[in-house]
């Protein structure tokens, strides 16, 4: 059987220390209750299948859902041979069906989903992670994620003090900006700590200061630079700490780095979907 690839970028970011149409899509606003840690990674309770209360990282990065491997054999899921492709190369995975999901007031059968051990997540958080909930659930209709008061509200919404246009490329969100005045193209990401940028084509690193740093999944030189500028739309901020990544995987993706919203510390985030609409406050 042919394999496919899929990104996924949390892998790399997250530990810098060690098809059905969608049923209940009411434009309604609902709410869901979510823990912070780390001050950035978002994990919210759902349930798969007849299994409930799972911790549900939810996460912008990442396309599609990833589900742990013991919970797809707790499911009794047949699962068939894939591999993700991140920055290093690619990692062997599996690929299955869920039959049904539930986020809050989402739910999504019949979904396509990666298998993978994610039991590595232990190492920055004090609980089991279940999930790894991507766009291909989230952003089923609008939503706004509210750091400040750990809720995500799901349904027709006003827009924040800033917006700007963004595409969905393999099913990631991709938004135009200012890297020290120079175009890129960066991945919202909401499972990532840091700013981080891809290879040559970005801007010139100052006072790089040289980090290895191993993950779960490989190993990926960084180097800290400070940015003197970055401009998301009309919205400016100052200097900004960011990482600067050298991909092995010959530019094989179409944005130039990710940036973390916790990082630049934004305090709310929309995404819809349906419009190709970015908005934010600080």
């Amino acid at each position: 059987m042919r394999k496919r690839n899929f990104w996924w970028l949390t892998l790399l970011t997250i530990l810098p220390l060690a098809n059905q149409a969608a049923a209940g899509t009411d434009t309604k606003t609902q709410a869901l209750r979510f823990d912070l840690y780390r001050d950035y990674l978002i994990v919210a309770r759902g349930s798969a299948g007849p299994v409930k209360g799972l911790n549900f990282l939810l996460d912008t990065g990442a396309s599609p859902t990833v589900l742990d491997r013991h919970l797809v054999q707790k499911l009794h899921l047949e699962e068939s041979p894939a591999s993700i492709a991140v920055l290093d190369g690619s990692v062997e995975a599996g690929r299955a069906v869920v039959p049904d999901l539930h986020l809050g007031p989402m739910q999504k059968q019949n979904l396509s989903v990666l298998v993978e051990d994610l039991s590595f997540f232990q190492k920055a958080l004090p609980l089991h992670i279940d999930a790894v909930i991507g766009l291909d659930v989230l952003g089923q209709v609008p939503f706004e994620i509210d750091y400040t008061s750990r809720e995500i509200y799901f349904g027709s919404l006003p827009r924040l003090a800033n917006s700007l246009p963004f595409q969905i490329k393999a099913g990631l969100p991709i938004a135009e900006a200012q890297v020290d005045r120079v175009p890129v193209h960066l991945l919202v990401d909401t499972g990532a700590s840091s700013i981080i940028l891809f290879g040559p084509s970005t801007p010139r690193p100052i006072s790089p200061m040289r980090i290895s740093a191993v993950n779960a999944i490989g190993e990926a030189e960084r180097k800290q630079v400070w940015l003197h500028s970055l401009n998301l739309g009309e919205a400016k901020f100052g200097q900004e700490p960011a990482f600067m990544v050298r991909s092995r995987t010959d530019g094989n993706h179409d944005f130039d780095g990710l940036i973390s919203p916790a990082a630049l510390g934004i305090t709310k985030i929309a995404i819809d979907r349906d419009r190709g609409l970015l908005s934010f406050s600080r």
